[in-house]
């Protein structure tokens, strides 16, 4: 069996944060050499009220304004019935704007959120996971 973390970079896009009436606090995505981001929202416990929504915005460079949305796939009105659930948007990179960014609002209440964005299908060099920076440990039994 293959080692999956060799074909898939792993990106911190939202550290975990309680996060109410405000923007989500995404940190810009650097996608160049890869073709697709997988955007994995993680939701924990939400205050009575609470809401979430999101989308994927791309930018030409990663200081860059971020108002265009690299899909049409969004995240919307994830309230307190979609509670401790993974929610995914899978994009493909445009090359002329490979830097992307999760954008978005959280309610009034209180919602736990964070996400990780995949990179994967790159230019044919395999990644070392032992390299990665969001991984806390890397361990893998062969």
């Amino acid at each position: 069996m293959e080692e999956l973390m060799a074909y898939v970079k792993p990106v911190m896009a939202v550290i975990p944060v309680s996060g109410s009436g405000a923007a989500i606090a995404a940190t810009a995505v650097t996608a160049v050499g890869y073709n697709r981001v997988c955007f994995l929202l993680s939701v924990g416990a939400m205050g009575t009220g609470a809401g979430i929504s999101c989308q994927v915005t791309e930018s030409a460079s990663s200081g860059g304004t971020y108002a265009t949305a690299a899909t049409t796939a969004a995240l919307t009105a994830i309230t307190t019935t979609g509670k401790n659930k993974i929610y995914c948007i899978d994009v493909h990179v445009n090359s002329d704007k490979p830097y992307l960014k999760l954008y978005g609002t959280c309610g009034t209440a209180a919602s736990l959120h964070s996400a990780i964005a995949l990179l994967y299908q790159g230019s044919g060099k395999l990644h070392d996971p032992k390299s990665s920076t969001i991984f806390g440990q890397y361990l893998r039994k062969y």
